[in-house]
């Protein structure tokens, strides 16, 4: 069984995140610890995959997030809403990948 996700560099200092398929969970485990030991920033590409796939994901790993721009998918901003009392980075829906990267590297 391969991973619901890839992850590769993109350029100093930031990661392309592929999600492809449904989180097994074993992808789950997997992520968060990357995103426990990871302090770059994220550029989450979910072009293969639904808004209703992800938003359940997406709620379960904000508060874990690097400084992240996802791209690929329409997304409802509540999906990125986190309550207040979490100390979290900044993350950022984008329409395209050129206008994520730009403000990734501006941050």
């Amino acid at each position: 069984m391969t991973a619901s996700f890839t992850l590769t560099p993109v350029e100093k200092g930031i990661m392309r995140c592929i999600h492809t398929s449904k989180f097994s969970h074993e992808d789950v485990r997997s992520l968060a610890n990357f995103l426990a030991d990871y302090h770059g920033k994220l550029l989450i590409d979910l072009s293969e995959t639904t808004s209703e796939d992800c938003a359940k994901q997406l709620k379960q790993f904000r508060p874990m997030m690097p400084t992240a721009a996802i791209i690929g998918v329409d997304l409802d901003p509540a999906a990125l809403e986190i309550p207040d009392s979490y100390y979290v980075h900044e993350v950022r829906h984008f329409q395209s990948e050129e206008q994520a990267l730009a403000w990734l590297r501006e941050q």
